[in-house]
């Protein structure tokens, strides 16, 4: 009897509770209390209808959508995502049935917290318009990297009297402020500096689509950040440096034509460089250059002054002097032969007919540099060239003096490495320190040696710099018509000189360049000096390496 009671009981308890456990599981369908559809709780809900309006309303909206910081909107009526409402109700009746919902019977009666069970958002959507709609984001926001560029000077105003900012130095930069109020000074803070570049990215469409996705079948988390594949920045390189001299020099008021030549590598920077230009003064290095090859005894002393009065005090008069020698005590014979020499070397846009200061009307020979029509800089028909050609002669000469290079492959024993250091020791005479050298961030300590010349419409200025990462070659060319005031031309140039110079500095220091010790040039033989010159070319050898 005992043994009946003890299996009898329990059945009669559970009996007598199963009515109530029938009708909770009817009064608890379609979904039972602590489950979840798409993370919403809708057990309150008994109207499938009801049911479907809460979905929509929570899966409907718009998601966020990142391209990296981009933010971008998606409709989800743009893809057809629509909520499938009826197969996540089928999935619920799971939880009606079995031990689970014995569980959640049980917690109900004993007044338990339902344990939370998670149906995730059913649907259905147009996976060829969400691949199109990710193929049209990559098209407009995917790029390639880029290299580096150049920031302008930032400036610091402030009232005179004031105090100066911590690091802050007097700068020539500030020539083009020199029309301001006088109650008001300026400093730079900052001046042309070079940034690295930037990284590419590329859209990964099939790896972004799970990520919109979850996102659209998210009630709580609808963002989406798209993945992408990013690509390392290209490294700074002279078409950089070129293309940041030709944007600054955009707004001159005239034309500007810009060479760089980094002597290490032989790569070249380059703004309308072929363009004709009067000869000037830097043409004198030319005509030296010939002399040397003529030269059989290395060091005529005679031709030597005159080297040194046209190259380091640009005098005309030795000049024409030297190109009659040249030409054997004809000065017509003397500019065909600095002729030949250019042509010899490839430089076919140079030429001399006659000399300096020479006012007869003389028809022009036909170049390809002055027979362009988009430039036209009026140049002397007398005697010209272009800053492609004088500078890659400098860069040349600079390569002479090292036994190799174009002038040692052209014209073999005719010019020697001695006879072209002794070049560039005549060009260090040159102390003018406007222009070029006035763009240098120490003027007075930096290694230079350059040519400067004028004409009524045009400025010029060729020279050898030892800069951060090495020795670097720039030629400027400026021109305006009627007349290229001094201010104008002289500001430009000396920016044109700190952007070149800062980018060498930046490449040197992210690239871990070291400049090899700079040249000490030395007079050559026979040497009877025609002034007292102080030249840090010819004398110290020092260089500056910093950036300003």
């Amino acid at each position: 009897m005992a043994g009946f009671l003890r299996f009898a009981l329990p059945l009669i308890a559970l009996l007598s509770i199963f009515p109530l456990y029938t009708r909770y599981k009817a009064a608890a369908a379609p979904i039972a209390p602590g489950v979840h559809l798409a993370s919403l709780e809708l057990s309150h809900l008994k109207d499938p209808a009801d049911i479907e309006t809460a979905l929509v309303s929570g899966l409907g909206q718009p998601i966020a959508v990142y391209y990296d910081e981009t933010r971008l909107v998606l409709r989800p009526e743009e893809v057809d995502f629509a909520v499938d409402t009826a197969a996540m109700l089928a999935e619920a009746q799971q939880y009606l049935d079995g031990p689970d919902f014995v569980d959640i019977a049980l917690r109900k009666l004993a007044g338990i917290p339902q344990q939370r069970r998670d149906i995730p958002a059913r649907y259905s959507y147009d996976a060829q318009k969400l691949a199109m709609w990710l193929w049209r984001v990559g098209e407009e926001l995917n790029h390639p990297p880029q290299p580096g560029r150049v920031l302008p000077p930032q400036w610091n105003w402030r009232t005179e009297g004031g105090t100066r900012a911590a690091g802050e130095e007097e700068s020539d930069s500030l020539a083009p402020y020199a029309t301001l109020p006088a109650t008001f000074v300026g400093a730079a803070q900052r001046g042309w500096q070079w940034t690295s570049g930037t990284v590419g990215q590329t859209l990964l469409i099939d790896e972004s689509a799970q990520l919109i996705l979850d996102a659209l079948s998210s009630t709580d988390a609808r963002t989406a950040h798209l993945v992408l594949q990013e690509s390392a920045p290209l490294p700074l390189t002279m078409a950089e440096l070129g293309r940041e001299l030709d944007a600054y020099t955009s707004d001159f008021p005239g034309f500007a034509a810009i060479y760089v030549q980094d002597l290490t590598t032989g790569e070249e920077a380059t703004v309308d460089v072929d363009v004709a230009f009067s000869g000037m003064s830097t043409m004198k290095i030319a005509i030296a250059s010939e002399a040397y090859r003529q030269m059989t005894d290395f060091e005529n002393e005679a031709v030597g002054q005159w080297i040194d009065f046209a190259l380091g005090e640009s005098n005309n008069a030795a000049a024409n002097r030297l190109l009659q020698w040249v030409g054997s005590g004809d000065i017509y014979t003397g500019g065909r032969r600095v002729t030949e020499m250019m042509r010899a070397l490839g430089f076919t846009n140079s030429y001399i007919q006659t000399g300096y200061d020479d006012k007869s009307i003389i028809s022009k020979i036909p170049t390809e540099a002055n027979s362009r029509t988009d430039w036209n800089t009026n140049p002397d028909t007398h005697l010209q060239s272009t800053p492609a050609e004088l500078g890659r002669l400098l860069a040349e000469i600079y390569r002479c003096q090292a036994g190799e290079g174009l002038l040692i492959e052209t014209f073999g024993g005719e010019i020697t490495p001695e006879e072209c250091a002794a070049i560039l020791f005549y060009v260090s005479h040159d102390e003018f320190t406007e222009m070029v050298w006035g763009g240098l961030p120490r003027p007075e300590q930096s290694w230079i040696i350059h040519k400067h010349g004028f004409v009524n419409e045009a400025h010029s200025d060729l020279a050898l710099i030892w800069g951060p990462s090495g020795p670097y070659v720039i030629a400027v060319y400026l021109w305006r018509a009627g007349w290229m005031d001094w201010p104008t031309s002289n500001r430009t140039m000396k920016e044109i000189s700190r952007i070149a110079w800062n980018f060498f500095a930046y490449k040197s220091l992210t690239e871990g360049i070291e400049a090899p010790p700079p040249l000490t040039l030395s007079p050559p033989p026979n040497y009877v000096p025609v002034n007292t010159y102080s030249s840090r070319a010819a004398l110290s050898g020092q260089s500056e390496t910093g950036s300003q």
